[in-house]
């Protein structure tokens, strides 16, 4: 097995689950050598380093992940690797296509030609009805997945989930450093909801899910009922002994909801074989895809990130997804 982002919080759950079921070989594949150090040094109880199974290289370099798939012939691959925090790619959107969508790109190009036995793609929530720089290159990477399935012999998928609560950068680190160091909790909004989930029970699901990957289409966890950040927020105060932890209210910032979405509006979505997992069917196969795509890999080429988003926010494969047909 190869799990790409293997350094960051869902890809080195993913390593240390997976590791746990006695693979033939588990690979993983980060940019961030650091990163890769603390997972061996969890993992192993040394960051030697010094193994074939960290492999440095970034998944934006085509030949470079070419050559790894095709020298280690995984039998799997989780598709972890990806930015994902909104804000950042807002500001610099070119990233989030050269990162999220191309290089999704190029693992799947590879696991194609390299007859990967399956490929899982994670995905997040902000990929339904995508309103940010994260949520439409997250979806074109799902489009990409299922527009590779039937190319060969390779099983695609995506599994689509939201927030995983003491994931690395994420809302819980924030306040827990905040609360540490006296300061007030910054909020976006009174009314903001999101839906939480731990990393070890998320990538469980993503286990379970890969059981059952088939033909690109998207599985979704189920991840209970949305929680508003104040409440968390109010819950963690009471924890600590502080049930009055001041709050100031920053406002949403550009392409962030005040709610999110596990499905998109249009969405067709039905029963897995596991309760917690359901299942939304890839859409038709658009001949005309990946020439939509073309343009927006141009901008990410040369930098223009008012390009980029500008193609983003006017992309067919995304602005014509709710009117397509699943006849």
């Amino acid at each position: 097995m190869l799990v790409t982002g293997g350094g960051g919080s869902i890809g080195s759950e993913l390593v240390r689950q997976v590791a746990q079921m006695g693979p033939a070989a588990l690979f993983v594949l980060d940019h961030d050598e650091s990163a890769m150090h603390a997972v061996q040094l969890k993992l192993n109880g040394h960051g030697l380093l010094d193994d074939e199974f960290t492999v440095l290289a970034d998944i934006r370099d085509r030949e470079r992940i070419r050559a790894v798939i095709g020298e280690l012939r995984p039998d799997i691959i989780f598709h972890a690797a990806a930015h994902k925090h909104l804000p950042l790619l807002e500001r610099y959107p070119v990233e989030g296509v050269k990162t999220n969508v191309l290089g999704t790109q190029h693992v799947v190009d590879a696991a194609c030609e390299f007859g990967v036995e399956k490929f899982i793609l994670i995905s997040t929530d902000k990929a339904a009805s995508p309103t940010s720089v994260l949520g439409s290159t997250k979806r074109l990477a799902e489009l990409i997945v299922a527009q590779a399935a039937g190319r060969g012999r390779t099983r695609f998928a995506s599994v689509r989930f939201g927030n995983v609560l003491g994931s690395r950068g994420s809302f819980l680190d924030t306040l827990d450093f905040q609360v540490a160091n006296g300061l007030p909790v910054t909020v976006t909004d009174e009314e903001v909801t999101r839906f939480f989930m731990t990393v070890p029970e998320a990538v469980g699901l993503v286990i379970e899910a890969a059981v059952h990957a088939d033909a690109g289409e998207t599985y979704v966890l189920d991840m209970g009922d949305p929680i508003r950040i104040i409440d968390l927020v109010r819950r963690y105060g009471t924890l600590v002994g502080q049930p009055n932890l001041p709050v100031t209210i920053t406002g949403l910032r550009p392409g962030e909801k005040l709610h999110e979405v596990l499905y998109g509006e249009d969405e067709v979505t039905l029963p897995s074989p596991h309760p917690r997992i359901s299942v939304v069917p890839p859409l038709p196969v658009d001949p005309q895809f990946h020439s939509h795509l073309m343009p927006l890999y141009a901008a990410a080429a040369m930098s223009d990130g008012a390009r980029a988003k500008r193609l983003l926010d006017s992309h067919p494969s995304l602005v014509t997804v709710a009117t397509l047909s699943l006849d």
